[in-house]
C-alpha cells in the first residue's frame, strides 16, 4: 500500500503541477509495467496499470495547455498530418460495432479462451476499442504539446527521464533478482516470469512481468534517443548524456534476451549504418557521423578478428541467438502463435474482407491484428498513414527538425518490429503513438521556420520588419531627349 501511496501522490502532485510534470510521469509509468494502480481485489481482478492513467491525465492536461485549438481540428482532418489516422479510428470503430451481427459465427480466435470461437459480439469489442482509443488520444495530445516552443523541449526532456528509468528499473531488477524485494510493484494478477533463464543466464526484466515486455520498453527508449538526436536539440547535460543512455539502453535490451528485442537490435545496428552514411550529406552532421561509422567500422574488425583468433570466445554467444530466433520458429509455442495468424486471417476472408472488429479476434502479429480486424479498407488506411509519415517533404526545416523528424523514422520502424512478430491487438501503444505525433506535427512547423528566417531579425527593442522589395533602377534617358517628371 505504501508503493500505491507514493504513486497517488505523484500523480495528484503532476495534476495541480506544470504540464511539464505530466509528462515526466508519463513516460516514467511506461517503466511499470507489472504495478496495479488500483487493489485487485476492489476490481474484480482487473488489472489498471501506472500508464493507464498516466495517459488519461496527459490527454486532460494537454488539452488544458492547448492555446490554438483550430491548430488540432486541422492536424486531425488534414490528409498530410493525422487525417488517416483520423479516419482509421472511426471506420475500424464503425467495423467493430457492425461486424459481430453482420457476420455473426465467422471464425475467430478468442481473446480469452485462446481457441477458435465463432464471431460474437463480447467483452473484447468494449474493452480493447479503449485501449485504441487510448494510444490515438496519446498521439493527439503530443501532437498538440510538440507545435508549441515551451512544450515541445518538455516532450523531448521526458523521453529522456524515461529512458532513464528504464535503465534504472533494469539496475533495481539485476541487483535484487531472487530476493523478492520488488515484490510490491508487481502486484499485477499476470504471471510474473521473474526467474527465467536462458543458456544460464537470467533474463531482466525490470518493473515488467517478463523479459519480452522489458525488451520492448528499452529498445524503444534507445533507438528514439539514438536516432532523434535529442540531447543536440537541448543541450547542457542531455547533450552530454545522450550516448551513453542510448548505450545503456541497447545493453539492457540485450540482457532482456527477447528474440523480438534481438530482431530489433540486428535492424537497429543496419538502420545506424544507414542513417550515418546519409547524414553525410549535410554539413551540420558530417563530422558526428563519420565519428561513428568510423567506431562502428572499427568495432566490426575487432569483432571479426577475435571471431577468427579465438572463435570459441563466441559460443555461448552464438548459442543464445540461435535457442531466441532460430530454434524459436520449431517450438511449440511459435506453431501455436502462428494458428493465431490463420485463423484471423480466415475471419477476414469470411467477412468478404469487411473485417471481424477491434477485439473481437487474437493474433500474433500487429499487421495481421490491424488487417483482420479492420478489414482490408482500414489496413489500406493505415498503410497509406505509413507511406505518408514516411515520404513527408523536410524541405526548408530547420537542423533540428530534420535530425528530429528523420530520426523519428527510423525509430518507427524499430519499435514496429516487437510488434510485428508478437503483437496480438490492434492498439499501437505508447510509443508508436509518441512518434507518430513527431512525424506529423514537427514537418508542419517547417513553413513557419522558413518564413522566419527570410524576415529580417530586428536589433534590440525595434520591431520585426520585412525588408522591402529592391526597387529598379530608372532608365537612362537617350542622348537629346529631355527626361520630363510625371
Amino acid at each position: 500500500m505504501v508503493v500505491l501511496a507514493i504513486f497517488w501522490l505523484l500523480f495528484f502532485a503532476a495534476a495541480v503541477s506544470g504540464i511539464r510534470w505530466t509528462l515526466y510521469l508519463f513516460f516514467c509509468s511506461l517503466a511499470f509495467g507489472s504495478l496495479a494502480i488500483l487493489p485487485v481485489n476492489l476490481t474484480g481482478g482487473t488489472t489498471f496499470l501506472p500508464h493507464t492513467a498516466c495517459s488519461a491525465l496527459l490527454c486532460v492536461r494537454s488539452f488544458i495547455a492547448c492555446r490554438k485549438p483550430h491548430l488540432l481540428v486541422d492536424g486531425l482532418l488534414d490528409y498530410n498530418k493525422l487525417g488517416l489516422l483520423t479516419a482509421f479510428i472511426v471506420f475500424g470503430l464503425m467495423v467493430t460495432y457492425t461486424a459481430p451481427f453482420l457476420f455473426h459465427g465467422a471464425p475467430i480466435m478468442g481473446l480469452n479462451n485462446i481457441t477458435r470461437s465463432p464471431l460474437g459480439f463480447g467483452s473484447g469489442n468494449i474493452t480493447q476499442p479503449l485501449y485504441l482509443l487510448a494510444a490515438f488520444a496519446i498521439t493527439i495530445s503530443i501532437y498538440q504539446l510538440l507545435l508549441q516552443t515551451e512544450t515541445r523541449r518538455m516532450v523531448y526532456q521526458a523521453i529522456f527521464i524515461g529512458g532513464a528509468m528504464a535503465v534504472l528499473a533494469g539496475m533495481i531488477d539485476m541487483a535484487t533478482a531472487g530476493s523478492g524485494l520488488l515484490a510490491p510493484l508487481r502486484t499485477a494478477t499476470y504471471v510474473i516470469m521473474d526467474g527465467d533463464d536462458v543458456g544460464g543466464m537470467r533474463r531482466v526484466i525490470g518493473f515488467n512481468t517478463e523479459a519480452s515486455a522489458y525488451g520492448t520498453l528499452v529498445l524503444s527508449f534507445g533507438s528514439m534517443i539514438y536516432f532523434m538526436r535529442l540531447g543536440e536539440a537541448l543541450g547542457g547535460i542531455y547533450a552530454k548524456i545522450q550516448t551513453p543512455l542510448a548505450l545503456a539502453l541497447i545493453a539492457f535490451t540485450v540482457l532482456s534476451t527477447s528474440s523480438a528485442a534481438f530482431l530489433g537490435l540486428g535492424v537497429l545496428g543496419m538502420m545506424a549504418v544507414f542513417a550515418n552514411v546519409l547524414a553525410l550529406r549535410h554539413p551540420a552532421d558530417e563530422k558526428r557521423a563519420l565519428i561513428q561509422l568510423l567506431v562502428i567500422g572499427a568495432g566490426a574488425i575487432v569483432v571479426a578478428a577475435l571471431v577468427i583468433a579465438t572463435p570459441s570466445l563466441f559460443n555461448g554467444v552464438v548459442d543464445l541467438v540461435d535457442s531466441l530466433i532460430f530454434k524459436k520458429t520449431s517450438s511449440s509455442s511459435y506453431s501455436e502463435r502462428s494458428s493465431w495468424n490463420i485463423v484471423s486471417l480466415e475471419g477476414l476472408v469470411a467477412t468478404g474482407g469487411y473485417g471481424v472488429g477491434v477485439g473481437s479476434t487474437r493474433a500474433s502479429s500487429w499487421p495481421v491484428a490491424v488487417l483482420s480486424s479492420t478489414g482490408v479498407i482500414g489496413g489500406l488506411m493505415m498503410a497509406l498513414f505509413f507511406l505518408r509519415l514516411m515520404t513527408a517533404s523536410l524541405r526548408g526545416a530547420s537542423d533540428e527538425i530534420r535530425r528530429v523528424v528523420v530520426g523519428a523514422r527510423y525509430a518507427l520502424l524499430i519499435c514496429l518490429i516487437p510488434g510485428a512478430v508478437a503483437g496480438t491487438l490492434v492498439d499501437f501503444g505508447a510509443f508508436n503513438a509518441t512518434l507518430f505525433a513527431i512525424t506529423t506535427a514537427l514537418p508542419t512547423l517547417i513553413p513557419v521556420a522558413t518564413r522566419r528566417r527570410r524576415m529580417r531579425r530586428p536589433g534590440a527593442g525595434e520591431p520585426r520588419t520585412i525588408a522591402p522589395r529592391a526597387q529598379p533602377a530608372p532608365r537612362p534617358a537617350r542622348a537629346g531627349v529631355r527626361r520630363v517628371a510625371r
